[in-house]
């Protein structure tokens, strides 16, 4: 019988920050794979009910298998829980290790939330597990990651999150994580489930810095923070995945910053925290830190996109303004450097450069967008020249890191171990700057930049067409761009790329169609056209917008459910489908601007 092998342990500091590591056999979770899952009553749960015996037996086999010697020998691939910063705001590593170790001792002592957390941090971890090219081994991590997601979430709801309590914010916050990073395409069930995240952290008080309650320990208070900076950065980063208003404005929360520490400098038995570190020094917190300073002018940007009162250009510059000045206040870590000049650094650093310059780039994209093709009431002025460049230069540097991704993320790249960062967000504003370049060759304005846009536009028409046959909003991206091309009189597809990878080709009805399609997709109009989006062109793959789940608030009250908290019924009228692809190329106001 093969077995799970799971320890945690220090990682190098060199390279981890000082987080811990989650070392896991991926080959033996045979054991638990196996095991059958009752319903349990989702109310008033005792310790000592039926359903909470049934899951502390199955914890009681994973501690027996976890501690069983490795009969197969052999080394277990490590997934370090710093790949990213989900795990770093939501647990202090020395704090775990301690909880963790005592878990072992007692798992009957243990919270029900924190065992949720735990199984939060073991999914995370196989999301984050190196790709298979076998077929089978790659159905056996998908079970993995159904069986920790369906365990998670039966803690959830066993542990009643919705009142509360320790862990109950990380936890769910870790399962929205879960969630998002799971499917290739946008889902609006994500958003969803962001707004039961954001309205949990308020009701929690997260929203308010932790010196107004003095009974919160120092070490608490700053986890509180980093965790408010993480649930404002996917605030704003879904909603705008979803065309939609963050939940968060401005003078809604006074949360400080967090201080630039490692978790090895705090503990909880400390009475003051200690002096941050110089931003020099690359910490634990350090990538928060940047990515807060960041998001905080997105979030002004995005509300000034949002508004429904129309604005003056003098506020569309004032908000550049802040934008650059929030890039420039990047710690120096962490600020854009060449893949040639970081080839000492951790493709954790590397990835977070990316990651900060693609939300900078996302930024102007917003804020200038709209005036691509304005134009001046007063003859001879060129007020939005500046916008035109701005816009044009953020989506070349967009596809810039889309190629540079593409590149780095293949097996024996630089950035191999994170290819699981790009994701559905990443590739949705790679989606925006696409076609802002396709909108620009179909407009015949390209800014003499004509021979630059054409060539970012092949190598991305390349990208898409390699991920069409996992990516919906892929396929429609690589058939959009292929009409852009061939209207510039470049070739329509790769033979090459047709060869590998065969993608459905137009049909000449279909392909006529091109101009009504890029009349809609770069007009002078805010919305696109929806019928333009019913033809059969792109809309021809029906698909569930929904996940692949129960959802448990379609259950009886009486029953667990063994899925996730999400709805394959959810959603209004209008198909996610229709609003990703309108978000595209939303030009914003059209209208002349003085």
């Amino acid at each position: 019988m093969s077995h799970l092998n799971l320890n945690l342990v220090p990682v190098d500091a060199e390279i981890n920050l000082n987080f811990p590591v989650i070392v896991v056999d991926a080959a033996r979770f045979d054991v638990i794979v196996n095991v059958p899952v009752e319903p349990a009553p989702t109310t008033s749960i005792e310790r000592n009910s039926p359903s909470w015996q049934k899951v502390q037996q199955q914890i009681t086999a994973l501690k027996t298998q976890a501690l069983s010697p490795n009969v197969e020998g052999g080394s277990a691939p490590c997934f370090c829980t710093d790949a990213d910063l989900q795990l770093q705001a939501s647990v202090h590593g020395p704090t775990f290790l301690k909880e963790y170790e005592q878990f072992w001792r007692d798992p009957n002592d243990t919270s029900t939330m924190w065992i949720g957390l735990l199984f939060s941090m073991i999914c995370l971890a196989v999301i984050a597990s190196d790709p298979s090219t076998d077929v089978s081994e790659d159905g056996h991590q998908q079970l993995q990651i159904e069986l920790y997601r369906e365990k998670l979430v039966q803690c959830l709801l066993m542990g009643e999150y919705t009142q509360g309590g320790d862990y109950a914010l990380e936890t769910f916050m870790n399962y929205v994580y879960v969630e998002f990073r799971i499917h290739d395409d946008a889902q609006r069930d994500v958003w969803f489930l962001l707004g039961l995240e954001v309205n949990l952290a308020k009701r929690m008080g997260y929203h308010r810095d932790p010196k107004h309650f003095p009974e919160i320990t120092p070490l608490k208070a700053e986890m509180r923070r980093r965790v408010w900076a993480t649930v404002l950065l996917g605030d704003i980063l879904i909603s705008g995945q979803m065309g939609m208003p963050r939940m968060v404005r401005d003078g809604e929360f006074d949360t400080a910053e967090p201080r630039n520490l490692n978790d090895e400098d705090l503990h909880g038995e400390m009475t003051s925290l200690p002096p941050p570190r110089p931003e020099t020094e690359h910490t634990t917190a350090l990538g928060i830190i940047a990515r807060r300073r960041l998001l905080i002018a997105l979030g002004t940007i995005s509300d000034l996109a949002a508004s429904l009162s129309p604005s003056s250009y003098a506020d569309i510059m004032r908000l550049d303004g802040i934008l650059e000045q929030a890039y420039n206040n990047i710690p120096l870590p962490l600020r854009m450097k060449s893949m040639a000049s970081s080839v000492t650094d951790s493709p954790q650093v590397i990835m977070a450069r990316l990651f900060l310059r693609h939300m900078f780039c996302e930024g102007k994209i917003m804020l200038h967008r709209r005036f691509l093709f304005a134009k001046s009431t007063i003859e001879h002025d060129d007020t939005c020249s500046y916008s035109r460049t701005a816009c044009l230069d953020a989506a070349l540097g967009m596809l810039q890191i889309q190629q540079t991704l593409d590149e780095e993320t293949c097996p024996g790249g630089q950035l191999f171990m994170m290819h699981w960062r790009v994701g559905s967000i990443m590739n949705h504003h790679f989606l925006t700057a696409t076609m802002i370049l396709c909108s620009l060759v179909y407009q015949r304005q390209t800014l003499g930049r004509e021979n630059e846009i054409l060539t970012a536009l092949r190598t991305a028409r390349s990208i898409w067409m390699r991920k069409a046959e996992d990516s919906v909003e892929a396929k429609k991206a690589s058939q959009a761009v292929s009409i852009v091309l061939a209207r510039a009189g470049g070739p329509r597809f790769d033979a090459t790329l047709v060869a590998d990878r065969p993608i459905q080709l137009l049909s000449e009805p279909i392909a006529n169609s091109k101009d009504a399609f890029l009349e809609g997709l770069v007009g002078d109009q805010v919305m696109l056209d929806e019928q333009i989006f019913l033809t059969e062109a792109f809309m021809s793959d029906e698909r569930d917008n929904g996940m692949d789940c129960f959802s448990p608030f379609n259950r009886l009250p009486d029953e667990l459910p063994t899925g996730t908290l999400c709805s394959k019924q959810s959603g209004g009228p209008a198909s996610h489908g229709d609003s990703t692809i309108s978000e595209w190329v939303i030009m914003g106001d059209q209208g002349q601007h003085q």
